[in-house]
């Protein structure tokens, strides 16, 4: 804005006070040509400060040139910005945290896509085209990390725990057979894998969107070809409508509060190796022996009856309800799927019955509030006291019963934990 005045007692406004009143004192000498006292009074004065006027004449031509250079940069910048948006190719406005931020966001490594495709399948006009689809949604993604992401204490950043990852798989509907929770658990490791260095167990932006791209890669390959449009259709149809919604669902919004989840974080050890010697139990079919990473209905079932915690107030069919909930909250009916269609990737969600670590701690939290009701107590600290007692029964059931390592295992475990 280069008609603006100098800033008042600015060094420039200084010296445009000075040339001013030189140009003054000059018109007030002419004024009278027979008063010769004036001219030469005036010389003597500007003999003796001609210093000064010589550095605020430059001073000013130097701010001048200056102001100039600004204004033509600026014709060319509107005229280029102009031309680009006419051609229908409008430019990325960035300043210098936000060019960084996009290169996060956007910037994809040969390494972050083996696990879709093989090393020599990776093509790099893939991942071209995969960028491209991260640029036009940049925004759009940045938001929906920094909505899902924590403060992590290293150097002011931000990053993604499994947590966060499982409530913006939940809130956009992304379960299914071939994109299970157990699916994108393994995914975060293995991303934590290649960001050993951070002191916290999260993910990065990159890290955040390398995941996107696979999960989009196992949940459409085989509906959409190109990986590109797998990822443009997850962000569409499943992100845009869903992500940084508020929940609907009072479960969610009590089950995913700050202190609930540093309830589950304080007990993570013990419960981990539960839900490993549970995921064992049920020997009843072949298919059920091999699933050992995964909780089925009837492990589910062993686990409440060695606790004693299946009674009139919370039956069976309350158990059910509960196990069939925490699947059927992160599905939906996407609206990819024909009318009278069946989505393959779909089939047998229901009867798939088969919890993973994440949902297992969704369901303890679920039996917590039919077991301790009582609405005066922090909700919070009725997860706790439940997951106590839980762990105080499971210890009275099989210290007589050290039938393998593993239930050893546990019942130090769980020593350890009851006795501070």
């Amino acid at each position: 804005r280069s008609n603006l005045a100098a800033r008042p007692n600015s060094l420039l406004a200084m010296h445009l006070g000075l040339l001013e009143q030189l140009c003054i004192d000059a018109y007030g000498c002419f004024s009278d040509p027979e008063d010769q006292s004036k001219l030469m009074k005036m010389c003597n004065q500007m003999d003796v400060q001609w210093g000064e006027f010589i550095l605020a004449a430059q001073t000013v031509d130097e701010a001048a040139k200056a102001m100039e250079g600004v204004n033509t940069r600026m014709q060319a910048f509107l005229g280029d910005t102009l031309s680009h948006r006419a051609q229908g190719r409008p430019r990325v406005m960035l300043d210098a945290k936000e060019a960084r931020e996009f290169m996060f966001y956007t910037s994809l490594h040969p390494n972050q896509l083996q696990t879709i495709f093989p090393p020599e399948a990776v093509d790099p006009m893939i991942i071209a085209r995969l960028e491209e689809v991260l640029k036009k949604h940049f925004h759009f993604l940045r938001e929906v990390f920094r909505h899902y992401a924590i403060p992590t204490g290293v150097s002011g950043g931000f990053g993604i725990t499994l947590e966060g990852l499982m409530k913006l798989y939940q809130d956009c509907k992304l379960r299914s057979k071939v994109l299970a929770p157990r699916h994108l658990e393994v995914l975060f490791c293995e991303r934590l894998d290649q960001t050993a260095s951070s002191q916290e167990r999260v993910l990065t932006p990159s890290s955040f969107i390398s995941i996107l791209v696979c999960a989009a890669n196992m949940k459409f390959k085989d509906k959409i070809d190109q990986p590109s449009d797998q990822l443009n259709h997850l962000i569409e149809i499943h992100l845009r409508p869903h992500a940084c919604q508020e929940t609907a669902s009072l479960f969610q919004s009590l089950a995913y509060s700050p202190n609930v989840r540093s309830v589950l974080e304080s007990h993570a050890k013990e419960l981990k190796i539960i839900f490993q010697l549970y995921a064992t139990m049920d020997t009843s079919t072949a298919e059920a022996m091999q699933r050992v990473n995964t909780m089925n209905i009837e492990e589910f079932r062993m686990l409440l009856n060695h606790c004693d915690m299946l009674d009139a107030t919370f039956t069976e069919n309350a158990m059910h309800e509960i196990f069939e909930g925490i699947q059927q909250s992160a599905t939906e009916d996407g609206p990819d799927v024909e009318e009278g269609e069946e989505d393959d990737d779909d089939v047998g969600i229901d009867d798939d019955e088969e919890l993973s670590l994440s949902e297992f701690f969704d369901g303890l939290v679920a039996v917590a509030a039919y077991k301790f009701p009582d609405p005066f107590v922090a909700f919070d600290k009725r997860v706790n006291s439940f997951i106590l007692k839980l762990f105080a029964q499971l210890q009275r059931h099989w210290s007589r019963k050290r039938i393998s390592p593993q239930v050893d295992n546990m019942l130090n475990a769980l020593q350890k934990k009851l006795r501070h």
